[in-house]
């Protein structure tokens, strides 16, 4: 394997398509390129792409070439031409389910719905590459999902788009120099989101009683001392593990990053604070201000 790094910005070439919010990762990668006075060349290996350096980084920016839904291809000869590794690789991508003004940087994980990361992982065999996913939001009224994702950004929303590209440029800057956790901690969430006010008060007794007997499906998981042994490979399962870890936390107390962590060691055995940290984070169970520097437990309904 090589040193190289690879970001791949998925949209569809051609012009009719430029502006459109299924493009947003083919803007991103031309912000970096912008930045960095980097060349998109004539497409090779199914895709448009520019190399040089990036923060001391021997980086390829790549937009593939083959649409949308058959981005993999593209990836997957990139990969094997410049023998990336897979912790090296970053995909940029636009997604339904998060609202606009919203980037989320992962460091695995399902396709989610965008058939661009589905052909991916079909084409690299793993889900284990990292993704920014740049939130789009769901279309209005009736509107088709396919209409929505192949129009542009109009007003207000065209501004906003702009400025989370930017942010999302960053991220990437931060993932090139600091790896994907502190990239997370510190974009993760919305440009201009406030804190909420937490919550004053803990979770219901009846509310108690009722998760506590849901716990009873991961005694399997659990250490005679309630911690958790590994991390549990079904969804279901996973989503049960989270809400039982976020009781553990106070409502109405901010906690630092090394506070998470610290307590989330307290509650497991498998030393993965971090992923632990980033799956009660994605899923709504913590919130976090903005910079990353407190992190605070809202009681909510489950997620499973």
């Amino acid at each position: 394997m090589t040193d190289w790094y690879l970001i791949v910005g998925l949209g569809n070439p051609g012009k009719e398509y430029e502006d459109t919010r299924h493009n947003v990762g083919f803007r991103v990668a031309d912000e970096l390129a912008r930045r960095y006075s980097l060349a998109f060349g004539k497409t090779e290996r199914k895709a448009q792409a520019a190399s040089g350096t990036i923060k001391d980084k021997k980086v390829i920016l790549a937009k593939p070439q083959t649409f949308m839904n058959l981005s993999g291809e593209a990836v997957r000869s990139l990969v094997d031409f410049y023998k990336v590794e897979l912790d090296h690789i970053l995909v940029v991508a636009d997604d339904l389910d998060i609202p606009l003004g919203t980037v989320r940087l992962r460091q695995s994980g399902g396709a989610g719905g965008q058939n661009g990361i589905k052909n991916i992982i079909q084409h690299l065999g793993t889900p284990d590459f990292n993704r920014l996913r740049f939130g789009i939001g769901r279309p209005p009224g009736k509107m088709q999902a396919r209409d929505y994702v192949l129009g542009p950004f109009k007003g207000e929303d065209a501004i906003l788009a702009s400025q989370v590209i930017d942010r999302a440029a960053d991220a990437v800057e931060t993932w090139l120099t600091e790896g994907i956790d502190l990239a997370m901690t510190r974009h993760n969430g919305n440009i201009d989101e406030p804190k909420p006010t937490p919550a004053k008060a803990p979770r219901e007794k009846k509310k108690q009683v009722e998760l506590e007997s849901d716990f009873d499906s991961l005694k399997n998981h659990l250490d005679v001392e309630g911690k958790l042994k590994w991390w549990p490979s079904k969804r279901s399962k996973q989503l049960i593990a989270l809400d039982y870890l976020s009781s553990k936390f106070e409502a109405g107390k901010t906690y630092s990053e090394s506070d998470v962590n610290y307590l989330l060691d307290q509650w497991h055995t498998f030393g993965d604070a971090a992923l632990l940290r980033r799956e009660l984070f994605d899923y709504g169970q913590l919130n976090r201000q903005q910079d990353g520097a407190e992190f605070w437990y809202t009681p909510s309904t489950k997620i499973y």
